[in-house]
C-alpha cells in the first residue's frame, strides 16, 4: 500500500506506534531521533498492509518540525510524507469557502514577506540579523550593544526598541526615572527632608542619551536597507491578482516594506493608503471604494515632519531604482521643504507600546476595524498575534463577535499561531466555536496562491469525499 493510501485515526493504533509518538513529542527528543521515528512509522509494514492506522498526532509532529526534519530524512521519503501530511492538513472548512464569492480581508504580518524573493526576516529573526550587520560597521558602541544582547539572550527587536524608547523618554523626564527606580527596585536616592523636593541619586548620562538616539537612527537605517530592495513574492502577487479581480478588497498590514505596494502596481491595480498626503494634490480619501492598503505601522515610502505635521508620499519605485543604482541614498532623515524641519520615515517602531509616537497612523485603526467588520473571512498571512500587537487581536475578536459567520484563515507554518488565536478568541467571545479558525500550514507563497485560485477548495472537497474510506477516527 502506498503512503497516500494510509488510514488516519486513533483507534486502530499499535502500542509500539503510540510509544514512538510519545517519544517524538518529548521536547528533549533530538531532531535526528525524531526523524528516525517518523521514518520508522511511515515505512512500517503494519501501515503498509493496512492492519493499523496512522495516529493523527504524527501529522502535528511532522508539521511542527518539517524544516528541521528535512535535514535528517531521505529526500524521497520526506517528500512523500510531506505530500501526505499536507493533504490531511487541509481544513475541511475550505471546502465551503469560495474566494471568488466571499468578501476577503487580508491581514499580513512579517511572515508574509519572508519567502523569496522578498527574503525579509521575521520579527524573531530580525534583531540577530540587524546586529550581525551592525557589527560590520565597526563601531564600538554598536559592537558593545550586540555583545550585550548576545550575553543577555535578547533576541527580539521589540524588546530592544521598547527599552530604547523608554530610556530616551526617561532621559528627558527625571521624575519618571525616579518613580521607575522606586517602583521597580524600591530604591530612593539621597533625599532631603528639610522641605526640599526629594532628589534621587539616579542620574542620566547625557552621552548615553545621545548614544540612544544615534543607535536608533543606525538601526532604522539597517532596517530600511534590509527591506528596501525586497521584491514581491508569490503570496503578494496572488493577493494583488485577487484584488484586481475583486473590487473593494482590503489589505491590512503591519509591514513597512513595499512588496505589497509593488505587487499591486505590477497588476496596474489602483489602490488607496487612506492617508492624506501633503505631496498629493488630490485627496487619497476618495478612493476608498477601490482596493485599500492599510499600513498600520507606516511604510518605507512615507515621511513625516513633526514640526509642520505633514505626511509625504514618495515614489517608491523611483527611489528604489536610484538606491539600487547607487545614485541617491535612501533618506532616513531629510529637510522639510515647507518648514525647514526634519522629515523622518513614518515608521512605527516595533514597540510593545504603540501609537504614542506616530500620531498620523492612529486614524488607520478605524479603517482596519471597518475592513474586518465587513469581511466574510479574514485571511491571516504570517502574522504571529504577538503580545505587542494585542490591539489587532482585539479588533479581529470584535468583528468575529459582531458576526457569528466571520471565519479566520491562518496561513502559517507554525501551528502554535492558530492555537494562540483560538485561545484568545475563546476567552473573549462567549460560546466561541474553534472551527471558525482554520490553520493552513506550509509556505504562504505556495499555499495562498492555491487557496485564491480555488485549488485548496477543490482539494478540501476531494478529501471530504474520500475521508470515510480513509479515516478510521477523526484526525
Amino acid at each position: 500500500m502506498a503512503i497516500e493510501e494510509f488510514k488516519v485515526g486513533e483507534h486502530n493504533v499499535s502500542p509500539m506506534q503510540r510509544r514512538l509518538l510519545r517519544r517524538a513529542r518529548d521536547p528533549s527528543c533530538s531532531m535526528e531521533l525524531r526523524a528516525r521515528y517518523v521514518k520508522q512509522v511511515f515505512t512500517s509494514s503494519s501501515l503498509d498492509e493496512g492492519s493499523e492506522s496512522l495516529h493523527a498526532g504524527w501529522l502535528r509532529v511532522f508539521l511542527e518540525n518539517a524544516s528541521q526534519l528535512a535535514d535528517y530524512m531521505d529526500p524521497y521519503i520526506f517528500q512523500r510524507v510531506r505530500d501526505f501530511v499536507t493533504w490531511w492538513s487541509i481544513p475541511p472548512a475550505l471546502a465551503e469557502i469560495d474566494p471568488r464569492s466571499e468578501r476577503l480581508v487580508f491581514l499580513l504580518g512579517a511572515g508574509a514577506s519572508k519567502p523569496e524573493p522578498s527574503g525579509i526576516p521575521t520579527v524573531k529573526e530580525l534583531l540577530p540579523d540587524l546586529l550581525t550587520r551592525a557589527r560590520r560597521l565597526d563601531r564600538e558602541d554598536l559592537t558593545r550593544l550586540a555583545d550585550f544582547c548576545d550575553e543577555a539572550g535578547v533576541d527580539n527587536i521589540e524588546d530592544l526598541l521598547t527599552a530604547a524608547q523608554l530610556s530616551a523618554f526617561c532621559s528627558r523626564n527625571p521624575a519618571v526615572l525616579l518613580l521607575m527606580d522606586f517602583l521597580l527596585f524600591r530604591r530612593v536616592g539621597g533625599t532631603s527632608r528639610a522641605g526640599d523636593r526629594i532628589r534621587t541619586g539616579v542620574s542620566v548620562d547625557l552621552s548615553s542619551a545621545a548614544f540612544l538616539q544615534d543607535t536608533l537612527q543606525v538601526l532604522f537605517g539597517l532596517l530600511s536597507s534590509r527591506m528596501l530592495p525586497a521584491k514581491p513574492n508569490r503570496a503578494h502577487e496572488s493577493i494583488a491578482e485577487h484584488a484586481h479581480n475583486n473590487s473593494g478588497t482590503a489589505i491590512v498590514t503591519t509591514n513597512y516594506d513595499c512588496c505589497m505596494d509593488l505587487a499591486l502596481e505590477q497588476k496596474r491595480e489602483e489602490f488607496s493608503y487612506l492617508v492624506e498626503f501633503a505631496s498629493r494634490h488630490e485627496s487619497d480619501e476618495g478612493k476608498a471604494e477601490g482596493t485599500t492598503l492599510v499600513k498600520l505601522h507606516g511604510s518605507l515610502n512615507w515621511f513625516y515632519c513633526r514640526t509642520c505635521q505633514q505626511v509625504y508620499l514618495i515614489d517608491i519605485r523611483q527611489t528604489l531604482d536610484e538606491y539600487l543604482k547607487n545614485g541617491v541614498p535612501y533618506p532616513i532623515i531629510g529637510v522639510c521643504k515647507d518648514c525647514g524641519g526634519q522629515r523622518r520615515g513614518l515608521l512605527m517602531p516595533p514597540l510593545a507600546i504603540k501609537f504614542d509616537v506616530t500620531p498620523p497612523l492612529s486614524p488607520l485603526l478605524e479603517r482596519a476595524q471597518d475592513a474586518f467588520n465587513g469581511a466574510d473571512a479574514v485571511v491571516v498571512v504570517g502574522f504571529s498575534f504577538a503580545a505587542a500587537d494585542l490591539y489587532l487581536s482585539r479588533m479581529i475578536s470584535k468583528s468575529m463577535q459582531m458576526s457569528q459567520t466571520v471565519k479566520l484563515l491562518v496561513f502559517d507554518p507554525d501551528p502554535a499561531v492558530s492555537d494562540k488565536v483560538i485561545r484568545q478568541l475563546s476567552l473573549r467571545i462567549p460560546n466561541f466555536q474553534p472551527d471558525r479558525v482554520s490553520w493552513i500550514p506550509g509556505d504562504c507563497a505556495e499555499t495562498l496562491p492555491k487557496f485564491l485560485s480555488c485549488v485548496l477548495m477543490s482539494e478540501a472537497k476531494d478529501r471530504m469525499a474520500e475521508s470515510p474510506a480513509k479515516v478510521s477516527s477523526s484526525a
